[in-house]
């Protein structure tokens, strides 16, 4: 039998951050560890992350073909491509390694778990109708992914000319994986249609910047606001994607059609393909699921349920006579649910896939660019827990309220040395310490409890904190617009 050894190893170049939407080269080694060849070598993921270019023109280049070798409507079930050392396509002969190179994005926030399951069978050069052995290997990739950018569109009707929309895309840069160079450059945007394109509007932001310069820089939670004329395809179905450079004069427009679009931007939009795919496939078996669970609800509110192997006998029962030819008669093939034709139907007229491509710096490469301005915004955040409503018969004695205020650490490989102090309130007063030095680490928080003490009723602002960051030659003070308010009734 094949055993199957799998490794993913970063590309040289790819540092530890990694970014919400980042595209990150890895290398995916296979050796046969077994005594016979393993053959037909499948891989399952949890996430549609991963994304396997052509390699050595296996793929079929069609509009209808399935994306990244995907298997089935998941968008998650991958065959991997490769060819043997005996000239055998996808055949790994025992001793045999092969390194197949993959492009993986990453999604979501925090530390992500991608799960690979690999399952192999053994080769028999003699096709026969048993089902061949096989075997199933695991690997566990572990990555810690942090924000990046957000994006946001509305689309509105023109005034001016029936059939064109004003489209406008915000943008706003949520990096928090360094403590400078938090910049993202904004390369281009691609809209995935069949049936409309895009232009760009003159006279935005970006057209007084350097015209050398292929892109927009976005600073530290800076937000952005890009503005486009959505335009129907004069041409029937000619259209996919129309990529828009960023430039002052609002002409430069690239538009690519299905014979084009495998050579010049095929790689934007596999990964929205097989998003989407598995964003539908994820839905259906959720509205299966509670409809399943809807049919068991009411067969036992009736008092009628059915056993397994009645629902199972129910399933396979034939058709009646007249209907088991309609149901035999081929159907025309349709498109593969990753494939390009899927993610822009002919039949649906009304929706575009916008793609926006950003590039940042990553990693301690912090002397290869400068930040152009200096960041105004606090390392630390600040919150509170405390009760909103309370009572007290100030005529026995004080009120003394206890609540807790957390200081967090945004920042995730820096440190950040603080001072914390209390402003002094003419309404009431504050109990214990006032005023301390502290470090926190990154993404370190801490729990502060504090003591507040009213002598009569009313309506009351707890929050009088003041976070003085400590640095090398200088303090910067914060003072944050928060209300905690706390409503005392007197008894």
């Amino acid at each position: 039998m094949p055993f199957l050894k799998v490794s993913v190893e970063p590309d040289s170049s790819l540092n530890s951050t990694v970014l919400q939407g980042q595209t990150s080269h890895w290398k995916l080694k296979l050796a046969n560890l077994g005594y016979a060849p393993a053959s037909n070598i499948t891989l399952k993921t949890n996430e549609p992350w991963l994304n396997i270019n052509d390699i050595g023109g296996t793929k079929i280049c069609s509009d209808d073909a399935p994306t990244s070798y995907c298997i089935g409507p998941s968008g998650t079930l991958i065959q991997v491509p490769f060819k043997g050392s005996l000239g055998h396509l996808g055949v790994l002969q025992p001793g045999e390694s092969t390194e197949i190179p993959i492009v993986i994005r990453t999604s979501g926030g925090g530390r992500q778990e991608f799960y690979m399951l690999f399952r192999c069978e053994l080769w028999n050069e003699n096709a026969s109708d048993v089902a061949p052995r096989h075997r199933w290997t695991r690997e566990i990739l572990s990555v810690p992914v942090y924000p990046s950018i957000t994006m946001s569109a509305s689309l509105v009707p023109s005034y001016s000319n029936k059939g064109e929309h004003i489209l406008s895309i915000e943008l706003m840069n949520y990096r928090s994986d360094r403590e400078t160079n938090l910049e993202i450059d904004l390369q281009n945007v691609c809209i995935a249609s069949r049936n409309f394109q895009v232009k760009q509007l003159e006279g935005q932001v970006y057209a007084e910047r350097n015209p050398q310069q292929s892109s927009f820089r976005i600073g530290w939670q800076e937000r952005i606001t890009l503005h486009y004329l959505v335009v129907p395809v004069t041409t029937i179905a000619t259209c996919f994607s129309t990529i828009k450079s960023l430039s002052s004069s609002g002409n430069d427009n690239t538009a690519f059609d299905k014979s084009l679009l495998s050579s010049n931007c095929k790689h934007i939009t596999d990964f929205v393909c097989r998003e989407r795919a598995h964003e539908i496939f994820s839905e259906t078996l959720r509205a299966h699921r509670i409809e399943k669970e809807r049919l068991l609800a009411e067969q036992e509110k009736e008092g009628q349920p059915r056993h397994v192997a009645q629902i199972r006998r129910a399933r396979t029962e034939l058709p009646p006579s007249g209907e088991l030819t309609s149901i035999t008669t081929p159907r025309p093939a349709a498109a593969h649910p990753t494939s390009m034709s899927s993610l822009c139907p002919a039949e649906d007229t009304s929706n575009i896939n916008i793609i926006c491509c950003w590039s940042a710096c990553v990693g301690n490469n912090d002397e290869d660019r400068q930040p152009q301005k200096k960041s105004k915004g606090c390392p630390l955040t600040l919150t509170a827990n405390h009760k909103s409503k309370l009572s007290h018969d100030f005529n026995a004695s004080p009120l003394d309220f206890g609540f807790e205020v957390i200081v967090r650490n945004r920042l995730v490989e820096a440190d950040v040395k603080f001072e914390f102090a209390l402003v002094d309130q003419q309404s009431f007063d504050f109990i214990g310490t006032s005023s301390f030095t502290w470090t926190l680490s990154g993404g370190e928080e801490m729990i502060l409890p504090l003591k507040a003490r009213f002598y009569s009723g009313g309506m009351y602002n707890l929050q009088s904190v003041r976070l003085t960051v400590l640095k090398k030659d200088s303090s910067v003070p914060y003072l944050f617009p928060l209300q905690w308010t706390v409503i005392v009734d007197e008894v």
